[in-house]
């Protein structure tokens, strides 16, 4: 296995030379045994161990262990205590994810503190298998039924070569000191029942059988990354991007697409979207009546808006951000990017038709000037109208979207507003024949580009 082991990572590319790897010791039997062929290979390493406090006694025994093999190796070692079972009911999770949260946060937390470029993982092939059986049972499709990646960020598992029997094995011939984990013969949890009853029983039936599987996985491993990229192909054509994160996809060009949920859903998986919400994306956008429509996934929000799709970062919009802009001001750049230009009116002043930019009567202005969100209710006298109008109204008649309106801003003088912003100028702050001086404000919008 140490000569497998270092074909295998080369082949794979998971250490470099100069590489520190932190690896994630258990005291079971695995990550013991890729412990002493990390040793023999002579790569550099220190380790990493979770007591996670469930088994009491058992929990701490493992502990003393891992000590032991830390000096025995002569390696740096670091070890965390935590409260799972609190975690896991502040959080309204299992145990099993709450241990994982835990300690891949802490493995990124210790990595980055002691610049440890990789944390190995002791996963094998046998895990890949349970894996597999587990996301099949779920209804996954192919990006869950692909198996564990053998190398994701800086998370590498070098023994993903090995069954469990090879680990066994070598454990043995070396006379390797590790601890058996109670409950990995517990049946109250499912990978157990997968691990200690299917597979014997499929085995049984059909001879090869985890071969089998295993060479099944490795083909969907490939199948995926010929998606992955393909989708990544597409995404580059029909994704548009502002500079503000808002990615803007046009529905015509999204309809050709056959089968159209299928790409749907492989073109919104990227941004968290589950499949049951992709389906309803694409029966909405199908019926063609749902502009407005929104949809949310843990992170993202898309909108169905006329003739597109618009998807964004959820975050909390700033609904009571005020700017007080005085006299004085040139520019400002947040929350929004305008500049400010104050010059006498003359023969040699030109006007900008460009509604980004917008020109005022300054002895006409109070000071100082109020920049914030418009809200339900605002109106104003817009320029060339005799009377006053909703800025809702406006923002529908100007067809503004959902996602800009909640990022539409107003500058007001006293209780007026003199300008939408980007939008419309009002009729009673325009410059005139007998204006003296001009205060011209532009707002910096940036335009779309590819994404």
């Amino acid at each position: 296995m140490v000569k497998e082991f270092g074909t295998y990572i080369h082949e794979n590319n998971l250490i470099t030379d100069g590489d520190i790897v932190l690896l994630a010791i258990s005291g079971g039997i695995d990550s013991v045994v890729m412990m002493d062929i990390f040793h023999k290979n002579k790569v550099k390493f220190a380790i990493a161990h979770c007591n996670f406090n469930l088994r009491l006694k058992e929990s701490d025994d493992d502990e003393l262990l891992v000590k032991r093999l830390a000096s025995k190796y002569k390696v740096d070692i670091h070890i965390k205590s935590c409260k799972t079972k609190k975690y896991a009911e502040e959080n309204k999770i299992s145990i099993q994810e709450a241990a994982r949260e835990l300690r891949y946060a802490w493995f990124d937390e210790i990595s980055n503190q002691y610049n440890y470029e990789k944390v190995a993982i002791a996963h094998h092939l046998d895990d890949n298998i349970e894996t597999f059986f587990i996301n099949l049972s779920r209804g996954a499709g192919i990006n869950g039924l692909k198996g564990i990646p053998v190398f994701r960020q800086n998370i590498i598992r070098p023994l993903m070569f090995a069954k469990k029997f090879d680990i066994e094995e070598y454990a043995t011939a070396n006379n390797l000191e590790f601890r058996e984990d109670s409950s990995n013969e517990d049946s109250v949890y499912w990978r157990n029942n997968i691990r200690h009853n299917l597979i014997p029983q499929l085995e049984n039936i059909l001879p090869g059988f985890s071969n089998s599987i295993i060479k099944s996985i490795s083909n969907l491993s490939d199948a995926n990354q010929l998606i992955e990229s393909v989708i990544t192909e597409k995404t580059s054509q029909l994704f548009i991007k502002k500079a503000n994160g808002v990615l803007k996809v046009n529905l015509n060009n999204l309809m050709t697409l056959k089968p159209l949920n299928i790409w749907i859903y492989f073109l919104l998986k990227q941004y968290g979207f589950a499949r049951n919400t992709t389906d309803s994306i694409c029966e909405a956008i199908t019926d063609r009546s749902s502009t407005g429509l929104r949809f949310r996934s843990s992170m993202f929000e898309l909108l169905i808006d006329r003739e597109q799709l618009l998807i964004r970062k959820v975050k909390d919009t700033e609904k009571n951000i005020e700017v007080k802009i005085d006299k004085s001001s040139k520019n400002i750049a947040y929350p929004i990017r305008l500049n400010f230009k104050i010059q006498s009116k003359s023969s040699e002043l030109k006007f900008d038709s460009d509604h980004r930019v917008a020109y005022f009567d300054l002895d006409q202005l109070q000071y100082p000037l109020n920049l914030r969100k418009w809200k339900s209710g605002d109106r104003m006298k817009p320029l060339g109208m005799n009377g006053k109008k909703l800025v809702s109204d406006m923002l529908i008649d100007n067809k503004v979207d959902s996602f800009e309106k909640d990022n539409t801003y107003v500058i007001t003088s006293g209780d007026k507003i003199i300008w939408l912003v980007g939008i419309q100028s009002s009729e009673e702050f325009k410059v005139e024949g007998n204006t003296s001086n001009v205060l011209t404000m532009e707002y910096i919008k940036e335009d779309f580009v590819n994404c």
